[in-house]
């Protein structure tokens, strides 16, 4: 995925919107009065923004990890493995929440939740729903955080069923569980806990990401769009892991291999990694759907185009850079588009060979590179760049 792109994060003219939320009287805790301008001042860069969104997301499991140790000393550990886990990342959601919020009119500054502006559709006038900046700013930064939650509940959960051992260069949280329960001398298996504990503490995780997307709308005046696609961005990815599920039993050779390729990179990621987080900022903002649909027809492709880079990267990329050995989406047995054009593209006897090594996590490193050499030769990898070109 590359940065360059037609639209300019922050340029809004011309934007419409039909009607803007109003405000609530709701408060969130005042904000220094010293910090609040340098804040917002600053919003303008990804890092800017990745540094307040994780600030409000750090402070958030603060709360709810005390809230856990209060239930029991032994439910710290569920906190702080949260911590831990949302700390880093990219904020790619956030940062394009953000830029959605401003495409459609919103502006952190002004404390306003929608640009005036005039709509090309109905030529009518649309109104600023107005509130201070600190609380537009702290309410754009939780609900980026909640994104972010939920992409760690969708991780957390991921690396169970792929039986992961890493993640972003650590051990997966189910292999952390694991090593907590050898250390600790418990009785049973370590490494039935430690799935046990990573798949309630997925859950947990995705019910705080409700929490604080609620809490967000507390500072932003509450929203039915937006809460309305939360839940569409929720029930893709969910719906879009099943279908990951169920394609990694498919044959390779089945009609509908590409289809569910497709689907499986466009509901597991592409949408939620890109398109859903600029239209739900764009929701924030006030955006009619004229402008939702603009933003879509841009944003889905984009989405598309970093989910095969990232099947690219998965298959031949430097683990140092991805934090996953090489080769891992092979043995993980993942039905990415750049397989299944592959499976299109090669013999019988090399589907075979393809399909009996696809899942097999005991493959050494001659077996993947194998493999790898018969997506590059057989022009699968050329067909996904091909792609990733056209749809960026």
């Amino acid at each position: 995925m590359t940065s360059d792109s037609s639209v300019t994060p922050g340029d809004t003219s011309g934007s419409a919107s039909s009607s803007a939320p109003s405000t609530s009287d709701k408060s969130v805790p005042a904000a220094d009065p010293v910090a609040v301008p340098v804040l917002i001042e600053s919003l303008d860069t990804p890092e800017a923004i990745a540094a307040e969104v994780s600030d409000q997301l750090e402070a958030f499991l603060a709360e709810k990890a005390a809230e856990f140790e209060a239930i029991s000393p032994d439910a710290a550990a569920v906190g702080e493995a949260l911590i831990e886990f949302t700390r880093g990342g990219k904020r790619i959601r956030p940062v394009l929440l953000w830029w959605g919020f401003q495409l459609a009119g919103g502006d952190v500054r002004a404390g306003t939740t929608s640009g005036t502006s005039v709509s090309p559709t109905t030529g009518t006038s649309a109104s600023s729903a107005t509130g201070t900046s600190a609380d537009v700013a702290v309410g754009l930064a939780q609900a980026a955080g909640s994104l972010e939650l939920l992409h760690a509940a969708a991780l957390i959960h991921d690396d169970v069923i792929d039986n992961s051992d890493t993640r972003r260069g650590r051990p997966a949280l189910h292999r952390q569980f694991e090593a907590r329960h050898q250390a600790s001398g418990f009785h049973g298996d370590g490494a039935s806990f430690g799935v046990s504990a990573s798949i309630v503490i997925g859950d947990i995780c995705l019910a705080l990401s409700e929490e604080l997307f609620e809490r967000s709308q507390e500072a932003l005046g509450g929203n039915r769009m937006a809460r309305e696609l939360r839940g569409t961005v929720r029930r893709d990815v969910m719906v879009g892991q099943y279908l990951d599920v169920l394609a990694e039993v498919i044959p390779l050779d089945d009609d509908r291999i590409a289809d569910r390729a497709w689907e499986v990179l466009s509901y597991k990621s592409a949408k939620y990694s890109v398109e859903q987080p600029l239209l739900l900022g764009a929701a924030l903002a006030g955006a009619d759907s004229r402008q939702l649909e603009e933003i879509s027809g841009f944003g889905l492709p984009l989405g598309q185009a970093f989910q095969l880079r990232d099947d690219v990267l998965g298959i031949a990329g430097d683990p140092e850079a991805t934090g996953k050995p090489a080769g891992d989406d092979i043995r993980e047995g993942k039905r990415t588009v750049l397989i299944a054009e592959t499976a299109a593209r090669i013999s019988a006897e090399q589907l075979e060979i393809l399909a009996s090594r696809l899942g097999d996590s005991n493959l050494t490193d001659a077996e993947v590179a194998e493999c790898v050499d018969m997506i590059t030769d057989s022009g699968g990898l050329a067909a996904v760049e091909s792609f990733i070109a056209d749809k960026h």
